[in-house]
């Protein structure tokens, strides 16, 4: 995809030599421009992408300092010298020289070490090219990227790794956990932010594991669904780990609305119908006692003062219920009527005497309120044994138990 267009800077390179350079076909991706000099020329040395410098009839030491001094630093420099010129030079000096062709060279000796250069400089190409592509891949995404080696060691990670541990590539890449994720090695051993196992058992399945890990960020805990997949060395060993990482602390947050949404009454903040029968099909095979309770007169509230104080009488009564009856599932199931579920042994008397006490404090509670005088509760009740519930049947017997406790304060009024 990308192209490459060399400007190659010929010097002190006659006849054949120069013939066979400027014939060599260019690559795929690249195109060549040439300008040619018998002497060092400082413009064209500055402004040339590859220097071949043939140092025959000329100072090598010379020439070769001046071309170190005027070319761009990422230029490429190839040196064609007979052994006594390169044996004169500084060691220093030709660690920056790209290659150094040894005189005398034959055409066809010529024309294979320029082949062989334009092959390693299209490899260093692909090389970039290939970079490239994964670091626009990896940073174009929200997801946190990391790459390391077996010890744990960060070699390369995304911008969104950084901006979440709010450290720079040059700070993270290089270090462990403890620096990176900023916490102390007591708590990275106890696995309290980081899960260290889930690194070793990638390396020892051999293959790429989903983990569900918290991790602190700042001073706040998130949630990462990560994928870790094993890096290979080039004898099939394994040699590190690539890690991405989606931050799901809001998904699992929006999951859990979702869940509580479904289960719970929107008004009062209960359980709902739905969650009290999955809740006493869980229980099956304990004890079970249910309280089904009804406010009587409701209907007059919410026509008399409208259905903002009818809506204030269920509050109040779920406050009351969860004030009175702390260690129950208590689910709201109709417009009026609340579920109280109570699991374990109890006696009928035991029974009895909570359905009575909670009826008193409910109408103790709603004769403090002005607009619910009128209002009392009815409750009924039922139980079943272990292993015996039936739950329409169960909550059957509570509703008639409870219509019973209506009708008689009908004839007779409150106990």
């Amino acid at each position: 995809m990308y192209h490459c267009n060399l400007g190659f800077y010929l010097i002190n390179c006659h006849g054949v030599l120069s013939k066979i350079i400027k014939d060599a076909a260019p690559l795929t991706h690249f195109t060549h421009e040439f300008s040619e000099s018998s002497r060092p020329d400082e413009t064209l040395t500055a402004a040339a992408d590859v220097i071949i410098a043939g140092l025959q009839g000329i100072k090598a030491e010379e020439t070769l300092r001046f071309l170190l001094a005027h070319k761009r630093k990422e230029a490429q420099l190839i040196l064609l010298a007979d052994k006594e010129q390169i044996s004169g030079m500084i060691q220093q000096e030709l660690a920056e020289v790209t290659d150094i062709w040894t005189l005398p060279l034959t055409e066809q000796e010529l024309a294979f070490r320029f082949l062989r250069w334009q092959q390693s400089y299209k490899r260093d190409m692909d090389f970039w090219q290939t970079r490239n592509y994964l670091d626009a891949t990896i940073n174009s995404v929200p997801h946190l990227v990391w790459y390391k080696d077996k010890d744990g060691v960060h070699l390369k990670v995304n911008e969104s790794f950084c901006r979440a541990v709010n450290k720079t590539m040059e700070q993270i890449e290089g270090r462990g956990h403890y620096y990176i994720w900023d916490i102390e090695p007591d708590e990275y051993a106890r696995g309290e932010y980081i899960c260290m196992e889930s690194e070793y058992e990638v390396m020892d399945k051999k293959n790429t594991c989903v983990f569900d890990e918290t991790v602190k960020i700042g001073d706040s805990m998130r949630q990462l669904k990560t994928y870790k997949s094993p890096l290979f060395d080039l004898d099939g060993s394994v040699m590190g780990t690539v890690g991405v990482a989606t931050d799901v602390t809001q998904e699992r947050i929006y999951e859990q609305m979702i869940i509580n949404n479904a289960n719970t009454d929107f008004l009062t903040g209960l359980y709902n119908r739905r969650y009290a029968y999955q809740f006493m099909e869980r229980e099956a095979n304990n004890s079970i006692t249910i309280f089904y309770l009804d406010l009587d007169n409701f209907k007059s509230v919410n026509d008399m003062y409208g259905h903002q104080e009818g809506d204030r009488a269920l509050t109040l009564t779920t406050e009351a219920l969860q004030k009175f009856m702390p260690d129950s599932m208590i689910a709201r199931i109709g417009g009026d009527e609340f579920l109280v579920v109570q699991i374990g042994d109890q006696t009928a008397q035991e029974i009895e005497n909570k359905r009575v006490w909670l009826q008193k404090q409910l109408d103790g509670i709603f004769a403090g309120e002005e607009h619910f005088k009128k209002l009392s509760a009815s409750i009924g009740t039922a139980h079943s044994e272990k292993g015996e519930i039936v739950m329409d049947a169960l909550i059957g017997e509570a509703d008639t138990f409870m219509y019973r406790e209506k009708n008689r304060k009908k004839q007779f009024g409150p106990k």
